[in-house]
This record gives C-alpha cells, structure tokens and sequence, in this order.
C-alpha cells in the first residue's frame, strides 16, 4: 500500500468503526489494515496474559506489517503488555492504545483514580501509569476501581444501566482525585458525556492515541 498505513490490531469488533473513523478524521488520506480476533478478550479473562497469547498477538502484529503498516495500534488495554516482546520482533512502531493518555495523566496530577468495567484492564493500565510515572519523576497515588457488572450489562444491550452505574463510579471518584482515567478505549463515549460534569480531568485512550500516529506519520514524510 502507498502513502501511511495504519495497522489496528483488535480483541473485539466494538472499536473498529470508532477507531477507523477517528483516524480519517485525523488523516484522511491514511490507509488503514483492520485485523481482530474476537476471541482474545474471552481468552484474556480465563488466562491472563500468557506465553500463549503473547505469541498470538504477536503473530497478529506481524500480520498487519507485513500488510503494508508503517505503524501498529494495538487497540485493547488488556493485552497492552505483549506489545513490550512485540516491540523486540518488528521493524515497525506499534503504539499501545493507552500510552499517550498514561503520559498525560502523570503530566496532570498524582492522585488518579482509574476505572474499568473489565478487570483485566486495571492491572495493565496501572502499571502503565506507574511506569510513566517513573519516566517523569512522579510520586503516583493509584485508585482502581472496577465497575463490577457494568461490562456484562453492555454485552446484554442493557446501555442505560451500564452507564448508570460507570456515572456513579465517575461522580464519587471525582471527590477525592486529581484526575480519573478510563482503562478501556471501550468506555471513551462515555468519557466525552461526563467530562464536562466535573472538575478534573476525565481521559480516555482513542483520541490521544490517534493525534499520537499522526506524529508517527510526520516523523515518516
């Protein structure tokens, strides 16, 4: 494929749409190589984050470079920690979806609470923080919380109560942080409805992460 072409590597179907749409907003011209397995999140929740997964996604991400990528996106948080080995087997950028809203959050406070509806998120994603943290020289002061259900009443079509209960999580975490990231690129609509609500910063990944690829793109051309 000519010109920049972004390879997004998924766990689910529910960001492709999003996703791809944020980035032709972002570069309209960008090609853009879509490859999920919708069975790797399932995988994830049973297994963790294995020897036997770390090869499939990798497999993935060689996929999507042999495809024609000038970069990766791996687009699930909780998988973001078999980009660390994939890093060392591709010849190409692959950008963790959560990494540039880590970098911010660190950037914006130290008290941050992080929210998830899936568990398997919260251990990736604060450790990631932890290790942005101490890129930056920062004393971090980490609150997860999962919102137990919520992630199960959105897999039943039951929306309305998902966000309910994520608004409820948002609301009393607002109380006592300086910043509140969502760990799942799943929970960014949301993100956008809440923000204005309260008084410190509310992030999630998908934005970030697409202005971050359009730098990849410039430091390309």
């Amino acid at each position: 494929m000519k010109g920049f072409t972004v390879g997004i590597v998924h766990t689910s179907f529910a960001l492709v749409e999003m996703l791809n749409t944020l980035i032709k907003k972002e570069m309209e011209d960008a090609q853009i190589v879509n490859i999920v397995d919708d069975t790797t999140l399932s995988y994830v929740r049973e297994n963790g984050v294995d020897a036997i997964l770390t090869r499939r996604m990798w497999t993935y991400f060689l996929a999507a470079e042999q495809a024609g990528a000038n970069v990766i996106l791996n687009a699930c948080s909780s998988v973001g920690e078999t980009v660390d080995v994939a890093r060392k087997l591709t010849s190409i950028p692959i950008l963790k979806i959560d990494e540039p809203m880590a970098e911010k959050a660190v950037a914006l406070g130290q008290r941050i609470s992080v929210l998830a509806t899936v568990p398997t998120t919260i251990g990736p994603t604060c450790r990631l923080l932890e290790l942005k943290a101490q890129e930056a020289g920062v004393d971090l002061q980490l609150e997860p919380q999962v919102c137990e259900g919520a992630f199960d009443l959105l897999l039943a079509g039951r929306v309305e109560e998902h966000d309910r209960m994520v608004t409820k999580t948002v609301m009393d975490a607002a109380k006592n942080s300086q910043v509140i990231v969502f760990a799942q690129a799943s929970m960014s609509k949301l993100a956008e409805r809440l923000a204005p609500t309260i008084d410190i910063p509310l992030l999630s990944s998908p934005r970030l992460a697409v202005e971050r690829l359009a730098e990849y793109r410039q430091k390309i051309q």
